[in-house]
C-alpha cells in the first residue's frame, strides 16, 4: 500500500501551469526519484505536498488521509519533513542549536534520543557541534540540513537537490547517508539533477517535463534506457 499518493495534482502560477494532473505513488520503505530539467515542476512537487505551494485541483494522500492544502506546520506533525534546496541552514546558529529548530515540535523527552541518532549518522556534526553553521564547507552545511531534517524523525523525508554545489567525494558521502537514513525506516522522495547517481541509490523513478510526468519506472532500468541517458546523462 502506498504511503504517499498524488492524485491528479495540478498547480498554477498566474497564468503558468506548473503541475498538470501528475499522479504518482511513494510506497513505505522506498526510495524515490524525481528527475527532469530546470522547470521540470520537481521542486514544485515537494512544496505542493508540504502545503506550501496550493494545489488547484487533485488529491494529495498520506497513510490514507488526504492532506491537500493541509497547512504547512499540520503536515510536519503528520510526518512528512522538507529538507529544501540550498541547504538554508542558520549561519549564526551553532550546529547543535541549528539541529534542535528541527525538533521544535517533537515532545522534549524525545530530543535528545534524535540528537544521538543524527551524531551516530552524522559523526562529523558531532565534532562540529559548538561550531557556527556558517563556517561549515558546503557538504557539511547539507548533512546539517538532513540532519535538522531527521532531528523532526519524519515517516518521510523529502530531500530537494541534495547534491547542489558539492564535489563528487562529497555527493557519494551524501548519497551513503541517504542509504542509511532509509535503514531507520525512513521513507525518502529525492528530488535530483545528478540523475545517474540518483537512480543507482532509488528504487523507482518518475521522469517530469514542463509539469507532467513523462516517464515511470524501476531505476535500474531507466539506468539502462537510452531515452533517458540521452536526455539526462548526455551521452548517446
Amino acid at each position: 500500500m502506498a504511503l504517499l499518493k498524488l492524485e491528479d495534482v495540478t498547480v498554477d502560477y498566474g497564468s503558468i501551469h506548473a503541475l498538470k494532473k501528475i499522479n504518482m505513488e511513494v510506497d513505505g520503505g522506498e526510495i524515490i526519484t524525481l528527475i527532469g530539467a530546470n522547470g521540470a515542476g520537481k521542486s514544485t512537487t515537494m512544496k505542493t505536498i508540504m502545503g506550501l505551494v496550493p494545489c488547484k485541483s487533485g488529491k494529495i494522500i498520506f497513510d490514507g488521509m488526504d492532506i491537500t492544502n493541509w497547512e504547512t506546520k499540520k503536515v510536519v506533525q503528520s510526518g512528512i519533513i522538507l529538507s529544501p534546496e540550498g541547504r538554508q541552514v542558520f549561519p549564526r546558529y551553532s550546529v547543535k542549536d541549528n539541529l534542535y529548530l528541527g525538533a521544535y515540535l517533537r515532545p522534549k523527552q524525545e530530543i535528545s534520543d534524535s540528537l544521538e541518532m543524527v551524531y551516530h549518522l552524522l559523526p562529523k556534526l558531532k565534532e562540529r557541534e559548538s561550531q557556527m553553521a556558517g563556517s561549515l564547507s558546503g557538504g557539511e552545511q547539507q548533512m546539517l540540513a538532513i540532519g535538522r531534517a531527521m532531528m523532526a524523525k519524519p515517516r518521510m523525508l523529502l530531500l530537494d537537490e541534495p547534491s547542489l554545489g558539492l564535489a563528487p567525494l562529497i555527493i557519494n558521502e551524501i548519497f551513503g547517508m541517504i542509504d542509511e537514513i532509509r535503514t531507520l525506516g525512513t521513507t525518502i522522495l529525492l528530488v535530483e539533477q545528478n540523475a545517474r547517481i540518483a537512480l543507482k541509490h532509488s528504487d523507482r523513478a518518475y521522469v517530469l517535463e514542463t509539469g507532467t510526468i513523462v516517464l515511470s519506472d524501476k531505476a535500474e532500468d531507466m539506468l539502462q534506457s537510452d531515452e533517458v541517458q540521452k536526455a539526462y546523462f548526455g551521452v548517446l
